[in-house]
């Protein structure tokens, strides 16, 4: 009984131990639970229509689109920029194409298999428009299709898949994916499309604001005639604006305001010292090259950027090309340059490179070679030699190229090899006596060329053209780079400026004195991949939106080319919405502060009568405007701006009449009318009504689309995986 009672006493207690457990037991699976939804979050890239987009699912999608292009170009890889490219038309093309589905799954609209094994067939479609499944004559043709597909099949049966018919037949599945998607897309603007239509009224409105042109003589009065600091603006009357015009200024998706300091290392003194010291060195050893063997390898020991080949090339094959940037120094030093001739190390500025240059032959010979081949193999090289003699001695004595080629599987079709085909390709010693045996045989002549594996090629030249100057040139080509040294040097200093100035007020107070400069940038968005566009900045876009808070001053990036150092401070934070009303303040502002100067210009011409008291209105200036059409802003010269308001005014007013004054962006405008014509255009209601309610469905769709991506909700956080 003591027991039971002391239990009784205890009782609340105790309960309220088990209840402490029950409770940490049951959060602990809650925190756990939430855990895993934080780690799941953070493997999403974004949302659409409350559908999350995991990370996985947008690296495949990214995966078939580099994979199209990779097909599509003949291309095995691409910059970051293109890449970037490449992953922002996957995104935005899985958006429309996720929004379209939404609203024709609503409508019951669908693609059937049948629709797109038509397109499969025709070939009408720009994702199926591949060099891999063309003809001879370069049309797409479904056969070579069906071709691969057997071969694909057969080759993964029999184990032998190789990367080059994956990669072919992933491009072949997205086709089919993509066109799937834009019938689909088709179907909804066509569904647009018949429910808007023009009528005989509206084209002939249309082909007259088009076709009726009217001349004028114009009195233009610009809106900077008056200084802005004698306009009186108020801040309510800002606010007031900012109301009223709220909608301009909505924004979309959450943007960051920062601050960043780049640097560019570049190579010192010493660097380009110790770089010209080599180069004299390269330029002395081509010079000691007593062949052609011996000149290319100076040029690959010293890793030239411009490769060497032992064959004649165009001239234009020695010019380099980067972005914007051409390097045509050897290109124009090749028609003046003697044989044997080498060229003194030379410093371009303009591309940072150091060439020098060694002419080792000239000829004239044709650019272009029409050629045919027969490969022969054997069961060891004797045997190969054996065929290869007879087939050579059968065509010389008469026999069909052709139909000797038929009798080893081959076509004997015809090609031309043009010298920009292999001009910076690196070529092993097979290729090169091949491309030098097609450029020295003779138009009609048929040779035998042996290869060093002990195959052989009958070899016949059938025209020759475009002949023009060639050159065996080895040149060695090389960066005037910075040293570790230099780079270390750079850091350093950097390093110490960040960490004595930790506020952006010190950043910006400072920056100039130590030779930085200091960079802004309002609204930048988290699609964007790069800061300033250079590369190699994705972390530093990372921790703008996933660490940073304002005022924050990151560490130092090493980005760009291994060239550049950054340093970036977040200083503000646009919330999704509508941007405030101080970020937009000035340009609210100078609405008002143009409204405000509209008034006085219009008060001091109202009085004007006709256009010669139009032209005395202060600050007027004077010009005659000729074939103003309704359907286009006029261009205004002496303000440099077009207007739209001058050709409605125009277009509405009769021949010989005075107008003014009217209000316009940039000025405010008086004229008269001194003629009023039309072009010669016919007028044909049919197309007209046709063009009408194409161009109303084509923005009707472009309007949709803006309407569905706003209510889709769509958040976009791919810079975690930049």
């Amino acid at each position: 009984m003591a027991a039971l009672q002391t239990i009784r006493n205890r009782g609340i207690l105790l309960v309220s131990v088990i209840a402490l457990a029950l409770f940490l037991f049951v959060i602990g699976d809650f925190l756990r639970g939430g855990e895993v939804l934080f780690q799941q979050s953070k493997q999403n890239v974004g949302e659409i229509n409350g559908e999350k987009v995991s990370i996985q699912d947008y690296q495949n999608l990214t995966k078939e689109y580099q994979n199209f292009y990779e097909v599509m170009s003949q291309k095995a890889s691409f910059s970051e920029q293109e890449l970037n490219q490449i992953n922002d038309e996957a995104w935005n093309s899985y958006i429309q194409n996720e929004l379209i589905k939404k609203e024709c799954e609503a409508l019951g609209i669908a693609v059937t298999d049948d629709e797109v094994s038509e397109i499969l067939r025709s070939g009408q479609s720009q994702f199926l428009q591949t060099p891999i499944f063309m003809n001879q004559q370069g049309r797409y043709d479904y056969a070579n299709v069906q071709a691969f597909l057997n071969a694909y099949k057969q080759a993964k049966e029999n184990g032998q898949l190789s990367n080059d018919y994956e990669k072919i037949y992933d491009y072949y599945m997205f086709a089919q994916k993509a066109i799937r998607n834009q019938i689909l897309a088709q179907k909804y603007q066509a569904l647009l499309a018949n429910s808007f239509l023009s009528n005989p009224v509206e084209a002939k409105v249309s082909f007259e604001s088009r076709t009726s042109q009217t001349d004028i003589l114009l009195a233009a009065v610009p809106m900077s005639s008056i200084a802005d600091k004698d306009v009186n603006v108020t801040d309510e009357e800002i606010q007031k604006k900012y109301n009223e015009e709220k909608e301009k200024f909505a924004l979309p998706q959450e943007t960051r305001d920062i601050k960043f300091i780049d640097v560019v290392v570049t190579p010192s003194a010493d660097d380009k010292a110790e770089t010209e010291k080599d180069m004299n060195a390269c330029s002395d050893k081509l010079a000691a090259a007593q062949n052609a063997t011996e000149a290319g390898e100076v040029v690959r020991a010293n890793a030239s950027i411009l490769p060497y080949s032992n064959v004649f090339k165009a001239k234009e094959a020695f010019t380099l090309s980067s972005g914007n940037i051409r390097f045509s120094a050897i290109s124009n030093l090749l028609d003046s340059a003697a044989v044997g001739s080498v060229s003194k190390p030379v410093y371009d500025a303009s591309t940072n490179l150091y060439y020098t240059v060694k002419v080792l032959d000239k000829a004239t010979k044709a650019d272009s070679v029409l050629i045919r081949q027969i490969g022969v193999t054997g069961k060891d090289e004797k045997d190969s030699d054996a065929k290869a003699d007879s087939i050579l001695n059968a065509i010389k004595g008469g026999a069909s190229f052709k139909d000797i080629a038929k009798k080893y599987a081959q076509t004997g079709d015809s090609s031309w090899v043009v010298s920009s085909q292999f001009a910076n390709a690196q070529l092993d010693d097979d290729n090169i006596k091949f491309i030098n045996t097609i450029y020295s045989t003779s138009k009609g002549e048929t040779v035998k060329v042996k290869f060093a594996n002990g195959a052989n090629v009958i070899l016949q030249v059938i025209d020759q053209k475009d002949f023009k100057p060639m050159y065996n040139v080895a040149a060695v080509v090389k960066t005037l780079e910075f040293s570790n040294e230099t780079f270390n040097n750079e850091y350093n200093k950097f390093s110490s400026f960040v960490s004595a100035n930790r506020s952006v007020k010190e950043l910006e107070d400072n920056a100039a004195k130590n030779g930085y400069t200091v960079y802004p940038i309002e609204n930048f968005s988290s699609a964007t991949h790069n800061i300033y566009n250079i590369k190699g900045t994705h972390d530093a876009v990372r921790w703008v939106f996933e660490n940073a808070e304002v005022g924050d001053i990151s560490d130092i990036y090493d980005c760009g080319d291994h060239n550049h150092l950054m340093v970036v401070a977040l200083t503000g934070i646009n919330e999704k919405g509508y941007y405030s009303i101080d970020k937009v303040k000035e340009f609210v502002k100078q609405q008002i502060v143009n409204d405000k100067k509209a008034e006085k210009i219009i008060a001091s011409a109202k009085n004007a009568k006709s256009f010669a008291e139009a032209a005395k209105v202060a600050n007027a200036v004077t010009d005659t405007v000729r074939n103003i059409t309704f359907a286009a802003p006029t261009f205004v010269r002496s303000i440099n701006a077009s207007e739209a308001v001058l050709s409605a005014a125009a277009a509405k007013a009769q021949n010989g009449k005075y107008v003014g004054p009217v209000k316009g962006l940039y000025g405010v405008y008086m004229f008269q009318v001194i003629n009023k014509n039309k072009t010669a255009e016919k007028f044909d209601a049919k197309a007209e009504q046709a063009t009408a309610a194409q161009n109303i469905s084509r923005s009707a769709f472009y309007g949709i689309m803006q309407v569905l991506t706003k209510n889709a909700n769509i958040t976009d956080t791919r810079y975690k995986f930049f």
